[in-house]
C-alpha cells in the first residue's frame, strides 16, 4: 500500500466516522419526540383547566349577581310582614326567584336575625337552585313599638345595674 493510499484510507475512514457522528439514531429522535409529546400534553391540560376555571367563574359570578338583586328586594321591604311572605322576582341570568325571609328578632333593639331562602327556576348550568344564607339587618321599620320599648327598658335596666355596681 502506497503512501497515497494510506491516507486515502484514513481520510475515508475520518470521514466515515464523521458521517456515522453527524445524524441522531432512530432512539434519539424517538425519545425527542416522546419529551415534546409530554410537553404539549401538560401544557394543553394546562390551557384547558384554565378555560374550564374561566367559564365556572363566569357562572358564579352570573348567580351572585342574580342572589344580590333578590337580596336588594328583601332589603327594599318596608314591612316585616311582606319580608317573612316573600315574593318572586325576574332574574336576569337564572330565570324567576322566590324568595322568602324567616326573621327572627334578637336582643339588641331594631336587629334582626334573617334567613334568606332563594330557589331558581334557571340556574345557570352545574350550579344548585337552591341558595340560602343568614342576614343581619338593621331595621327600625320591622320592630313593634311595645317590644322596642321593652328592649329599651331592659337595656336601661342593665345598664343602670353595672353603675350601682361601681360607686364613683
Amino acid at each position: 500500500m502506497s503512501t497515497s493510499e494510506a491516507q486515502y484510507s484514513r481520510l475515508d475512514t475520518q470521514h466515515s466516522q464523521s458521517k456515522r457522528f453527524a445524524a441522531f439514531t432512530l432512539v434519539e429522535v424517538l425519545v425527542a419526540v416522546a419529551i415534546f409529546a409530554m410537553a404539549a400534553s401538560v401544557l394543553m391540560s394546562a390551557f384547558v383547566n384554565a378555560l374550564l376555571s374561566r367559564e365556572s367563574a363566569t357562572k358564579y359570578d352570573l348567580l351572585n349577581a342574580d342572589i344580590r338583586a333578590v337580596r336588594m328586594q328583601l332589603l327594599l321591604e318596608p314591612n316585616l310582614e311582606d319580608a317573612e311572605d316573600g315574593d318572586e322576582y325576574e332574574t336576569v341570568h337564572s330565570g324567576e326567584a322566590s324568595w322568602e325571609a324567616q326573621v327572627v328578632p334578637t336582643n339588641v333593639v331594631d336587629l334582626f336575625q334573617v334567613i334568606l331562602s332563594i330557589r331558581f327556576s334557571e340556574p345557570p348550568a352545574g350550579l344548585v337552585a337552591d341558595y340560602t344564607e343568614t342576614l343581619y339587618l338593621l331595621r327600625p321599620t320591622w320592630s313593634e313599638s311595645d317590644e322596642r320599648s321593652d328592649l329599651l327598658q331592659d337595656k336601661r335596666e342593665a345598664l343602670e345595674d353595672t353603675r350601682r355596681d361601681f360607686d364613683f
